[in-house]
């Protein structure tokens, strides 16, 4: 697979979108600092709680715990639903579908609990390999990397369906998804270094080439869905 090829598409994608990816992504990466700030202050008050009171208070303690595992159910539910969004408006970038818009940053709503249950088994199985070397859980990192799309393309499958289908499609295509990561690593550093700016233009530029590469080795007919946790 021509990783040079993939790129210079996702680029051709991104000028003939119809909604600007750029301004998309200032949209999502918004909403991520607006979450990462309300985290912050959770943090904060957290330390300000424990350094002036140190919990003496057994219901404060538990009042303080009640609320910060409501901020981070809902953190997680509002991230997962931003992060598929932007997989779902990345795919249509790359497909060149007129149909994008702005909403579809929501447009996982539907179908968020499968969602969030997809990204818990995946991290969960990560883990699970991890378990045994660091090598493994790479490794299996890569396997399930397209259960994403898979879902996001086909929200009518089951979570279990997506990771086969994601394991079964990655079969041979691991080192290329390896050496197409490392190929945005430069990338990845001039938006650090300039500040996160240089994020709104790295942002859609590699999700829309990994868009690219599940378009590529995604089968032609797509397996029966499978009705597990539907």
């Amino acid at each position: 697979m021509d990783r040079v090829t993939l790129k210079m598409d996702a680029k051709a994608a991104m000028r003939q979108a119809a909604i600007s990816p750029y301004g998309f992504t200032v949209i999502f990466i918004a909403i991520v600092v607006i979450l990462e700030v309300v985290e912050t202050f959770f943090n904060i008050n957290e330390v300000i709680l424990d350094t002036i009171f140190g919990y003496r208070d057994l219901w404060q303690l538990l009042s303080f715990i009640r609320t910060s595992a409501a901020f981070y159910v809902i953190y997680f539910v509002v991230s997962t639903l931003i992060d598929f969004g932007y997989q779902s408006f990345s795919l249509k970038v790359s497909k060149r579908d007129d149909t994008m818009s702005y909403w579809d940053m929501f447009s996982s709503v539907r179908y968020i609990w499968k969602a969030v249950l997809l990204t818990i088994v995946m991290f969960v199985l990560e883990l699970l390999w991890s378990l045994l070397l660091i090598i493994p859980g790479i490794i299996a990192s890569y396997r399930y990397s397209q259960a994403v799309l898979i879902l996001v393309e086909n929200p009518e499958k089951g979570i279990f369906q997506c990771i086969h289908e994601s394991s079964e499609m990655m079969k041979g295509h691991k080192w290329e998804y390896f050496v197409l990561e490392l190929s945005f690593l430069l990338w990845y550093l001039m938006a650090i270094f300039t500040c996160g700016l240089g994020a709104i233009y790295v942002i859609p530029y590699s999700n829309v080439t990994f868009a690219n590469f599940y378009n590529a080795i995604k089968p032609d007919t797509n397996m029966a869905p499978d009705r597990n946790l539907e």
